[in-house]
């Protein structure tokens, strides 16, 4: 019956886990433990050969000795006649069995050993009797009493006697043998199985409910389409033709930044009309990028859809100059800026100044103040791109709320038209400004600096602005790839499209030329200044830009000595009714188209210059060629779609809006007109990523750029002068009694 109690607990799971492997379920009799271990004879355990009864030792070869096992030191001794009964059979196979039992009491022993040294337990059933002295103990690891599947670790516990243990359970008068079931304790140490679950990082909305997608197959997926306003929460226009969810993802896509969302985008989304001017300026830049000769249906059929609502609510004195109608028109001037619609243009300025001063100026509109410095940049951005004078509201908020104090770890929109510290600080940590980029940014900066500075002096002293203009227009020199397989970089064409912007620049810093006249100056320029370059690009036939090659211009004796540089004045043709603003009241203050006596000669702006600019005074007034100012354009174009406009920039945003903003007041009277909205849409698309994050610094711009166009003779009446953080306002005696007689 000793034999039947093992037999049982081989065909039974165990009770517990590898943690419990010296603990029995119940208590075992000695009897039982030493058959059990005699049972399993491939087990790591002593071999008593003795107790197993004698066995056949007879060898085939006459001869072959008997292999005895003496019970000395656990050695096993082989004799025999002959070297070659060695290597018979059975002494092979007790030679193996011994090696196999050593290897399984040492290293297996061992290794066991530092594995549960911290999980035994300090009592062990050691089922011995004071008959059984002659044996050596064994602690028999369940899992081989039950049973080892093939290539399963085996976690087995040390096989060597535990005297120590023994002598103290003695010591204590402890007899584990005799102990009833419940006296016994059964210790589990820590393991994977024991330990729970971590919580997930995030609790899920459901549990334990039973979704649809759970007991079925979900099906393939299929294309949505167009369709990304299943519930149709927005706002729609009147012309099934319009595409709003498509438009709102080009309007994401160009205009989207973090702080549009936060201060501008929650307020557009409350009213139709203040979403659909979103559209609609979203759609006037698309006509832009897609190269149409003509507005698009979408732009055309919501920008009347945005006339309409304003002009209903115009007729509510409640609604008539509120937040979302102010900010409805601010965002249809945006569009009308991006297409150059001088006219339209001057209809919305006159209608949005009048409802903010019905509203009680700049100062009481809302949306955190970011609406007054919206329509506040917008207007000087439009006044800098027509060539007009700003009107004085606008121009004095800015001057207001300058950027003032600025630290100089701060990241801000640097670029030649605003440093507020001694040196460029962004600009120089932006890994997008190489080296050869950032000394000219730096020439361009120092020469606006100083041309400003000349300008307000009765006697300017224009030396250094003279070199300057001469280096940046001859020593930056153009890239051109050295070989067929060599490809520009986006480095590289930055640098290219602020060298055209700043060639352009210098030459009407250089002779004194408003911005729309530079464009052929710069053309004609290039041709003599750069003659080196020109014709090793020639003769490799390899440039990338037209800008520096050698073109057939036209003469600059052919070239219209009549030009009219004024706005286009509205056409009385025009219905008023079209528009939601009063037609008697943009009669009175609409600009007129300027005679062209009145514009600054160019022997009375040469008069006051020093003799050093000899160089740079042109035979006649010139107006852009139809090839060389293009030229340009295509080139500045070229540059800037290369440059990758997807981020705008990022920390070169400043720069970016300061080429748009150059180019674009340069460009107002080219033939080309889709060139000309194109440099319009890249200062305002600058502008828009720009001002709300940092609406201060955007003051500072405008009112720079305003203060350059002026001293340029590109616009007339109110000018602007800054300096580093501060600006002021200069206007004439005639225009300075006029303002205050409207106060008045």
């Amino acid at each position: 019956m000793s034999t039947a109690q093992p037999t049982m607990r081989t065909c039974m799971p165990p009770l517990f886990s590898a943690a419990s492997q010296h603990h029995m379920p119940y208590p075992t009799s000695p009897s039982s433990t030493t058959s059990s271990s005699s049972y399993w004879d491939s087990m790591p355990q002593q071999i008593n050969i003795a107790e197993r009864g004698p066995r056949n030792t007879k060898s085939n070869s006459p001869s072959e000795k008997t292999v005895t096992t003496p019970k000395d030191g656990g050695f096993t001794f082989i004799t025999a006649a002959k070297p070659a009964d060695f290597r018979s059979k059975k002494t092979m196979t007790a030679v193996r069995k011994k090696a196999m039992d050593s290897f399984l009491k040492t290293e297996k022993g061992k290794e066991s050993a530092s594995r549960g040294s911290a999980e035994r337990s300090p009592g062990v059933a050691s089922g011995a009797s004071p008959r059984a002295t002659g044996i050596v103990q064994h602690t028999v690891d369940p899992s081989q009493a039950h049973g080892l599947v093939p290539g399963e670790k085996n976690y087995a516990r040390d096989k060597r006697p535990l005297p120590s243990r023994r002598v103290a359970h003695e010591k204590h008068g402890s007899n584990f043998a005799s102990s009833s079931p419940p006296n016994q304790i059964a210790r589990l140490g820590p393991t994977a199985n024991s330990i729970l679950p971590p919580s997930p990082l995030i609790e899920p909305s459901r549990i334990r409910d039973d979704l649809p997608y759970d007991l079925h197959a979900v099906p393939e997926l299929r294309s949505l389409g167009i369709s990304l306003d299943p519930f149709g929460t927005m706002f729609q226009s009147s012309n099934a033709r319009v595409c709003v969810e498509s438009l709102k993802w080009d309007c994401s896509r160009h205009f989207g930044t973090y702080a549009l969302g936060k201060y501008w985008i929650p307020y557009c989304l409350d009213h139709p009309h203040t979403f659909l001017s979103t559209l609609c300026l979203a759609s006037a830049h698309n006509d832009v990028i897609k190269q149409r000769s003509s507005e698009s249906l979408e732009t055309v059929a919501l920008r009347q859809d945005i006339i309409v609502m304003v002009g209903e609510n115009l007729l509510n004195p409640t609604n008539s100059v509120a937040d979302h109608n102010i900010m409805a028109v601010s965002q249809l001037i945006i569009g009308e800026v991006i297409s150059r619609k001088e006219v339209d243009l001057a209809y919305h300025e006159v209608g949005m100044e009048a409802m903010i001063e019905k509203r009680g100026g700049l100062s009481r509109l809302g949306v955190q103040g970011r609406l007054a410095s919206a329509v506040s940049w917008v207007h000087l951005a439009s006044a800098i791109l027509r060539g007009a004078d700003p009107r004085p509201m606008y121009v004095e908020y800015c001057v207001r709320n300058p950027a003032r104090d600025l630290p100089p770890t701060a990241t801000l929109p640097e670029s030649p038209i605003f440093c507020p510290q001694e040196k460029f600080f962004t600009l120089g940590r932006s890994k997008k400004c190489s080296p050869r980029t950032f000394e000219l940014l730096n020439d361009v900066r120092t020469m606006v600096d100083l041309f400003l500075h000349d300008s307000h002096q009765a006697q300017p002293n224009s030396t250094a602005t003279s070199r300057l203009c001469t280096k940046i227009r001859t020593e930056h020199q153009p890239i051109f790839p050295q070989s067929r397989a060599r490809v520009v970089r986006e480095e590289e064409w930055k640098y290219e499209a602020i060298r055209i912007t700043a060639v352009v620049l210098a030459t009407a810093i250089a002779q004194r030329l408003p911005l729309p006249c530079s464009l052929a100056s710069a053309t004609s320029t290039r041709t003599f200044s750069l003659s080196d370059t020109i014709s090793i690009a020639s003769r490799s036939n390899e440039s990338v830009f037209s800008t520096l090659e050698n073109q057939q211009i036209t003469p600059v004796t052919d070239y219209s000595t009549s030009p009219s540089f004024s706005m286009v004045s509205p056409s009385p043709g025009i219905d008023p009714t079209c528009f939601p603003f009063d037609a008697h009241s943009l009669a009175a203050s609409s600009p007129q188209a300027s005679p062209p006596s009145q514009r600054p000669s160019i022997s009375s702006t040469f008069s006051t210059f020093s003799s050093e600019l000899s160089s740079f005074r042109p035979h006649h007034a010139t107006r852009p060629t139809s090839r060389g100012s293009v030229a340009i354009l295509k080139d500045l174009k070229e540059a800037l779609e290369h440059s990758n406009l997807s981020d705008c920039w990022a920390d070169m945003a400043g720069v970016l809006l300061w080429i748009g903003l150059t180019m674009g007041a340069a460009s107002r009277d080219s033939e080309n007109k889709h060139l000309s909205r194109y440099c319009s849409a890249t200062a305002m698309r600058a502008g828009i990523m720009l001002c709300f994050d940092h609406p201060l610094p955007m003051h500072s711009i405008m009112l720079k750029m305003t203060e350059l166009v002026k001293a340029l003779g590109g616009g007339e009446g109110t000018g602007t002068s800054t300096g580093t953080g501060t600006s002021t306002v200069k206007t004439t005696a005639k225009t300075t009694t006029t303002y205050k007689k409207r106060r008045a």
